[in-house]
């Protein structure tokens, strides 16, 4: 009889965030970059992102799901969301 390990290694590598109604899961990559879920209410996306220093150095939204008008204003309030999420991790 096989036994499957109780914790993968997606397990370790993933973080999780939750402030409200808003949620957030973080891969670490391993070129150091991040996979970020974000959940907020109904509305998910998937975000790549890479940290130099302790802030995002490049952020690209991958994909939505749920009806939303992206707009740069959109986009910079995810990154702030993001960054302050990042820093309840640590």
């Amino acid at each position: 009889m096989n036994q499957m390990s109780l914790i993968t290694q997606t397990d370790v590598c993933q973080k999780r965030a939750c402030l409200d109604n808003v949620r957030a899961v973080f891969t670490e990559n391993t070129d150091g970059s991040y996979d970020v879920v974000l959940e907020i209410n109904s509305n998910k996306f998937l975000i790549a992102m890479h940290n130099i220093a302790n802030q995002i150095d490049s952020l690209e939204l991958i994909s939505t799901k749920g009806f939303m008008e992206i707009s740069n204003k959109i986009i910079l309030m995810i990154k702030r969301l993001i960054e302050h999420l990042r820093y309840r991790l640590d």
